[in-house]
């Protein structure tokens, strides 16, 4: 399968930086930015999107379970959820243990991903227009490998990184 031309505009050449770290956070800014222009006129970021999607999907979650399924810290992740409940798309309540809160989806919630779910496959379907299939298949594989190495490495050695 050929890749599709996603522009007609040249685009200035990224730094081909050999920091895998500073590589991943490039990466992530330029997929960010795509999402984020595709699902602007539907009120919603990809990072909200993400989470709003994930509370549809599994239902009500804490903090705790948000941050370890997008290897995010508290105060991203309270930051995003504030936010998403702030718009009425989401709401707390307490849960079985006393000191943490359970998120689930509210019906405006609801309504927000059905709103942006065309948006976000216009994205997922044009960045996937300029791969091949096995690019595609390829790229996944690689996110989970290098989140997998990353995490058994931090494991290992959390806070001492001399050993």
């Amino acid at each position: 399968m050929e890749k599709a031309s996603l522009t007609t505009e040249p685009q200035p050449a990224l730094t081909d930086l050999q920091c895998a770290c500073a590589t991943a956070r490039q990466v992530a800014r330029v997929l960010t930015q795509l999402y984020d222009s595709r699902l602007r006129s539907s009120g919603v970021e990809a990072p909200q999107f993400a989470l709003l999607m994930t509370l549809a999907q599994q239902g009500s979650c804490n903090q705790v379970d948000l941050g370890r399924r997008y290897a995010l810290d508290k105060t991203t992740v309270s930051r995003n959820l504030k936010l998403l409940e702030r718009n009425g798309w989401i709401e707390s309540s307490i849960g079985a243990d006393r000191r943490e809160r359970q998120f689930t989806l509210t019906p405006k919630g609801r309504k927000r991903i059905a709103q942006a779910k065309p948006a976000w496959k216009k994205a997922q379907n044009q960045l996937q227009a300029g791969m091949t299939a096995a690019e595609w298949d390829a790229m996944f594989t690689t996110f989970r490998t290098v989140t997998r190495a990353a995490q058994t490495l931090q494991a290992q050695n959390p806070r001492n990184p001399q050993k």
